[in-house]
């Protein structure tokens, strides 16, 4: 299993010029953005909008299950309850692929089963 390093540092602490080199991690070259693109407020204003809002994207809120094995999947009816460990209070992690994007919870809205965003990662 892979391990990483990470070092956590306060707000100022990562905005100064040695933040980068003081958490032990090469920097890249790169040109300045644009001020145009520096002070976008929201996703939607970035040039490349219409073409990034069309790739489809698979996200995953899920529950852990330990102990559901394929047989109790197989034996799946309508109405039937699945135990988890998972307290009902508690946020569920919102993913793509293994990259966590923020927690949320299920809510049922007009007979369909809905995810509220609670807070970002």
């Amino acid at each position: 299993m892979a391990q990483a390093n990470v070092t956590t540092m306060t707000h100022k602490e990562a905005r100064g010029p040695d933040a980068v080199a003081s958490a032990g991690l090469a920097t890249i070259p790169h040109e300045p953005l644009p001020a145009s693109l520096s002070l976008m407020a929201t996703i939607e204003e970035h040039p490349e909008w219409p073409l990034l809002s069309r790739i489809p994207i698979r996200l995953i809120a899920g529950i852990p299950l330990p102990n559901f094995r394929v047989k109790d999947l197989v034996g799946l009816k309508a109405g039937k309850l699945v135990s988890s460990q998972w307290s009902s209070t508690d946020d569920v992690p919102l993913k793509i692929g293994s990259v966590q994007l923020s927690w949320s919870e299920f809510e049922v809205v007009e007979q369909q089963m809905a995810v509220r965003l609670t807070r970002l990662a």
